[in-house]
């Protein structure tokens, strides 16, 4: 459409979304507004490499938009989750495709909640960046000298039967590995199935309603939630494995890694 005849018609599109009173319509118009008039004030001082204006431009596909602001907005969408677990994910840059960044928080804690998070924090990256490469969480040593990496590598899920019911166990065989899952307050979680103490399988175990698994042979309790010791806090717990239930209820576990 050619640009005045355009700009004729916002003008009475605007006009009779007022006089309607069309309170979404006017505030995607709002919307757009606040996005376009940084960025163009922006790109008119010259200052074409902020943020705003850069975002501006990839809207048309007039500039490649920087990796570090495609990795800033793919985080800032998973921030709010990572949040409500008690996690925190601070973007530290990006090179060639590879994003540093520091978790903390339950990221630090929980073996499931660590996993579960850095899984999302993953997907989200590389949905929203055609050059993701991988991602790497970068911790401060022990003594505080440098940085240690720790690569987030993406899990390979396999497929599996149904989940057990609410407050059941159920074992399946993945890959050569059983797979422990129990399901608590109608969430599913899956674990390596074996006792710490010396491998026997927890299947024929006990799960009482608040989520503890009490071992069959050893009466060893663990959080089914979690894979940590319940009795004994000290001592090592079960391994957790990622997992995903997708939206018409099948079930996902990842023993291995790409």
């Amino acid at each position: 459409m050619e640009f005045h005849a355009a700009l004729r018609e916002l003008e009475t599109l605007v006009e009779t979304l007022e006089r309607e009173g069309d309170e979404r319509a006017l505030l995607l118009l709002e919307l757009v507004d606040a996005i376009h008039r940084p960025g163009l004030a922006l790109l008119a001082d010259g200052r074409t490499e902020e943020e705003a204006a850069q975002t501006l431009l990839a809207m048309y596909d007039l500039v490649e938009v920087d990796e570090r602001i495609l990795a800033e907005e793919a985080l800032d969408g998973i921030r709010p989750y990572v949040e409500s677990h008690g996690g925190a994910v601070e973007l530290l840059g990006v090179d060639d495709g590879l994003v540093r960044v520091r978790m903390s928080g339950a990221c630090e804690g929980c073996a499931g909640s660590a996993t579960t998070l850095r899984r999302g924090v993953e997907a989200a990256l590389r949905e929203a960046m055609p050059t993701f490469r991988g991602v790497v969480d970068e911790k401060p040593t022990p003594d505080g000298g440098d940085l240690l990496q720790i690569e987030l590598r993406a899990p390979v899920f396999v497929r599996v039967e149904a989940g057990p019911e609410a407050g059941g166990l159920r074992t399946v065989l993945i890959d050569g590995m059983d797979v422990l899952l129990a399901r608590v307050d109608q969430e599913l979680y899956a674990f390596r199935d074996g006792c710490v103490v010396d491998g026997l399988p927890l299947g024929n175990g006990r799960l009482s309603a608040d989520g503890v698994l009490v071992c069959p042979w050893h009466n060893c309790a663990y959080d089914a939630r979690s894979g940590k010791r319940v009795d004994d806090p000290e001592a090592p717990g079960m391994a957790v494995l990622p997992i995903a239930v997708d939206e018409g209820g099948g079930v996902r576990v990842a023993v291995g890694t790409a």
